[in-house]
């Protein structure tokens, strides 16, 4: 008890001048000390206590610092303490989620914040990547009861079904059955309207209620103006709290359809469980669910009528079905980084910018983990970019081709959507061009090209390698034992305090005969045999005759830490 009472002095006194500003919350750490080193119960500390004790032992056993020494060495790393515990102070100062709800449900600065960013966060699960693309190239089957996509990866690891279903017979929206034959009709051009800017109102959609949502279950306030605006177009300027309404009747037209034809989308995965895996941890997350789901709800809809047409959503409430969602919220959601520019080019006339950039989005998250960012992508083949993008080869001008993978590229550089661009080492110019015959299928379409991501996407990974860790760990007093991290620390205090007793200046004659008499008196004989050297060696050594090499020390600093 006096041991423990010891080491919450000494964290206290090393953390005060990290969180002096925020007296209250050394208190309650204060507090928490008080209940574990009492051999209370601990389900009421409070995550950022939890986070402190969780960042403390962290730094220490990954450095072999000894906490009785923290007061000395806590300068070093106080600010990866406090960015790391700050964030569980300001959960714990908030008052509860309506009022985080209300601070963030204002909009306009959703959006006008999204506006100023060059990056954000969205989707980036296969599932995801995949129906995007299907609704972005409009690959659905039309030989089928319902209009089908199957999605499914080389190692069939994901399998979903996704289907456009424009008369369901669920009352999901709660409407009268006048206003559910007006939703059909409504509905019933979906298929034409599976285009690229489908697939942006997908992402749009996606990223406001990643931002927004407070648990998995809610719905947000959706408007067209949120995608006229986020798309750049025109009506950015804000009157009052509203955005200003002089947008071209095409531009809302567009949106709107567009809208209500995502809400015809249904998907399921093709497995007995929906398994979703954490890439961090590698463990699954299983949940029932197979039969058909659809990609958002929407409620409290209004929908906008040309004369008696409907013409689309102008605005509703709406949320990510149950499949979705878990891709999209928690700690176990699979998300990335998204050029928020790739909404700005237009759907028609540069669509091959949009998917290429949303095909990089998705690849650079996963060669995050790894760093891989520098690994070249393939031109030409089933996996190439040009299949990506559905670029098709003119067999008949082969440089316009080449010309527009190339102009894409540029493009994507100079906005900064990705930093540089180049073909790999080796590549000829001269091998490509009129004079050289066949030279696209045979030399272009097998080559590879380097695509580096901007310094600012790096950076945001960099910065997210702690805020993952926080995600996937429950910091709450009902996941984590706080007594059991606190009990430890002082155990691995004593561990390493031991192992730095081992370091190679401090193997003297008298440390390795006491190590022999603590372990039942072993023989110089065969001590000797378990560290691997001679009997004439060690004898010299601990008689005070000759001073071993660094490479017999290296031995015995080896079997020093093998303590049994």
């Amino acid at each position: 008890m006096v041991q423990l009472l010891k080491y919450e002095n000494l964290i206290l006194n090393a953390v005060r001048s990290i969180f002096m500003d925020q007296p209250e919350v050394l208190a309650s750490w204060e507090a928490n000390f008080i209940n574990i080193t009492s051999g209370k119960k601990t389900e009421n500390t409070s995550k950022s206590f939890n986070a402190l004790l969780f960042i403390i032992d962290k730094i220490a056993t990954e450095n072999d610092l000894l906490i009785k020494d923290i007061e000395k060495w806590i300068y070093e790393y106080e600010d990866d303490v406090l960015n790391f515990v700050q964030s569980f102070i300001n959960q714990e100062k908030q008052t509860g989620d309506t009022q985080r709800e209300v601070a963030k449900n204002n909009k306009v600065e959703v959006v006008s914040d999204l506006l100023e960013r060059e990056f954000t966060e969205t989707g980036s699960a296969y599932i995801y990547h995949k129906l995007r693309e299907t609704i972005s190239k409009n690959e659905f089957n039309y030989d089928e009861n319902y209009p089908t996509a199957y999605i499914s990866n080389e190692t069939n690891s994901v399998e979903a079904i996704a289907q456009v279903r424009t008369n369901q017979e669920e009352d999901l929206f709660k409407l009268s059955k006048q206003e559910i034959e007006k939703w059909k009709n409504l509905t019933s051009n979906a298929l034409t309207s599976m285009d690229d800017l489908t697939a942006d109102i997908f992402d749009i959609v996606s990223i406001l209620w990643m931002k927004e949502a407070q648990h998995k279950d809610q719905m947000i306030h959706f408007h067209s103006d949120d995608a006229l605006n986020l798309r750049g177009l025109r009506g950015r300027n804000k009157v009052g709290d509203t955005y200003s309404t002089g947008y071209r009747k095409k531009e809302r037209d567009e949106i709107m359809k567009r809208l209500a034809a995502l809400t015809s989308i249904w998907i399921k995965i093709e497995k007995d469980r929906l398994r979703i895996i954490d890439p961090e941890s590698e463990e699954f997350d299983k949940i029932d669910r197979v039969q058909f789901n659809p990609l958002f709800i929407v409620d409290s809809i209004t929908i906008a009528y040309r004369g008696n047409v409907p013409i689309g959503i102008y605005e509703c409430k709406i949320k990510p079905g149950e499949i979705m969602a878990h891709y999209l919220y928690g700690s176990k959601k699979s998300s990335g980084y998204f050029a928020l520019k790739t909404l700005q080019y237009n759907p028609v006339k540069q669509k091959y910018h949009k998917r290429l950039a949303r095909y990089l989005s998705w690849q650079w998250r996963i060669r995050q983990k790894k760093s891989d960012y520098l690994r070249p992508f393939s031109i030409g083949g089933e996996r190439g970019i040009l299949q990506v993008i559905g670029l098709e080869i003119n067999e008949r001008h082969p440089n316009r081709t080449k010309e527009t993978f190339e102009g894409v590229l540029d493009i994507l550089q100079k906005d900064g959507v990705i930093k540089r661009w180049e073909y790999e080492r080796g590549y000829d110019e001269t091998s490509v061009g009129t004079s050289n015959k066949g030279w696209l299928r045979n030399y272009w379409l097998k080559i590879k090209v380097h695509i580096e991501p901007p310094t600012i996407l790096e950076e945001l990974y960099l910065k997210d390698t702690t805020l993952m860790m926080k995600e996937q760990i429950d910091f709450s007093a009902a996941s984590i034992d706080p007594q059991s991290i606190y009990r430890s620390l002082i155990e691995k205090d004593t561990l390493t305090e031991q192992k730095q007793s081992y370091r190679l200046e401090n193997i003297t004659p008298g440390l390795l005969i006491r190590e022999r008499e603590r372990r039942g008196k072993l023989s110089r004989l065969r001590a000797s045999k378990e560290i691997g050297i001679s009997h004439s060696i060690l004898s010299r050594f601990e008689r005070g005759i000759t001073k071993p090499t660094k490479v017999t020390l290296k031995k015995i600093q080896i079997w020093l830490e093998n303590t049994n």
